[in-house]
């Protein structure tokens, strides 16, 4: 699949530094969440699938004991690693690895964490396997990631300006979708969090590598929506018409082995 674009290895291995100094990935509230969760947890080995710039990694590694980043390209990992480096943070091991094909051992994972990443996954179905495998008995997973509405209309909209800004992008699930996935897992949802995420449009829709032109047709597809879908994604104009911003809903998704 070199030099097709829709490769989610073309669009991150150009786009690392956008990931690190994107404000949708090294700050918001989810990150504090985590560092709350993984301070009651002391999880002996944390693992990060999917790290990118390792942010979610960066929060979790004070109150963890062995850490590994994993993620897709090597890019992403020497970008994560300079990143975490400078931090001080230093006993992190950086391993290439895809999310359906984690290059662990069976139930040696205390936490396991993926941020703002599975909406790539070509199958997230296939990661959650590889979760469950993975955990230990009394081990945790973290997944945050965006939660598509489940208004149809609204759904196939955001999915489409998604794959429109970068055409790696699977899907974004429903609240519904991703419960259904947990349930087939046999993966016991622990909390669900819910919440919105304001986005400055031009810096999202230039992360990726977009080109002017496709920044122009994102934006059309921004303000030619119906007015219910603009009020959905509260999306804002300015003086000239052009979209300042628009609001999504993400999810924090907390969960173990087995069910009650």
């Amino acid at each position: 699949m070199a030099g097709d674009r829709s490769d989610p290895r073309d669009t991150f291995s150009s786009s690392a530094h956008r990931y690190l100094v994107s404000a949708d990935h090294q700050s918001g509230p989810d990150l504090e969440f985590l560092r709350q969760e993984v301070s009651q947890l002391s999880p002996a080995v944390t693992v990060d699938v999917a790290t990118g710039a390792g942010h979610a990694l960066k929060a979790a590694y004070p109150f963890s004991g062995y850490c590994i980043a994993l993620d897709l390209t090597m890019e992403m990992l020497r970008t994560a690693r300079k990143h975490l480096v400078q931090a001080g943070l230093i006993n992190v091991r950086f391993i290439q690895s895809t999310a359906d094909q984690l290059p662990l051992a069976d139930g040696t994972v205390s936490l396991l964490t993926c941020r703002i990443a599975p909406h790539h996954f070509p199958s997230v179905t296939a990661f959650l396997v590889e979760v469950y495998r993975v955990l230990g008995p009394e081990g945790r997973c973290v997944i945050i990631d965006s939660v598509a509405p489940e208004d149809q209309e609204c759904d196939l909209f955001i999915n489409k300006m998604e794959r429109v800004r970068d055409p790696s992008h699977v899907r974004s699930h429903t609240l519904n979708k991703w419960l259904d996935f947990f349930e087939k897992a046999d993966l016991n949802v622990i909390s669900v969090r819910l919440f919105e995420r304001e986005h400055p449009f031009r810096s999202w829709a230039a992360r990726t590598g977009l080109t002017e032109d496709g920044v122009r047709a994102l934006e059309h597809g921004f303000v030619s929506a119906a007015p219910h879908i603009r009020e959905k994604f509260k999306v804002r104009l300015d003086d000239e018409g052009s979209v300042e911003s628009y609001t999504d809903e993400k999810g924090i998704f907390v969960l173990r082995k087995g069910k009650d």
